[in-house]
């Protein structure tokens, strides 16, 4: 009698640890790489280039540079694209068009910052907001 007692004893523990062992190697899942990426990558065709002013100095010359030579009508690149553009949480891109949290984006050299460069700045984006070009939007140059 004590023996059939035992059997039954095992069963339940060999079903329990079954279950266990599936809803680990489910759990395990959250750890592997996903097949997607998370971040949808910026509309950029050049694979191994980078902007102009990749590891150099990315202050307002800089920017109002590559403004410069932006043509919103070819598609957007690392050397074509509005530097002064911004994604849907508000961040600005590198010196190759590319915004945190993209694969290639790199953390821009950036310049000295004091209440008297920044209202220097602001005259120079007061102008640069006159330019037609700087607000365009929906071509092929443009983020959005």
């Amino acid at each position: 009698a004590q023996r059939a007692r035992t059997i039954p004893h095992i069963s339940f523990i060999m079903k329990f640890s079954g279950i266990v062992l599936a809803l680990c190697a489910v759990g395990a899942s959250a750890f592997m790489p996903q097949s997607t990426p998370r971040f949808m990558a910026t509309k950029l065709y050049s694979s191994n280039q980078y902007g102009k002013y990749d590891d150099q100095l990315w202050d307002i010359n800089a920017k109002k540079d590559v403004f410069a030579a932006w043509d919103p009508e070819k598609p957007r690149s690392e050397v074509n694209f509005n530097p002064f553009e911004r994604d849907d949480t508000g961040n600005a891109a590198d010196a190759s068009g590319y915004f945190p949290g993209e694969n290639r984006y790199k953390d821009p050299i950036r310049p000295d910052a004091s209440f008297a460069i920044m209202q220097e700045e602001a005259k120079i984006m007061a102008e640069l907001s006159e330019d037609p070009k700087f607000q365009t939007t929906g071509k092929p140059g443009n983020l959005k």
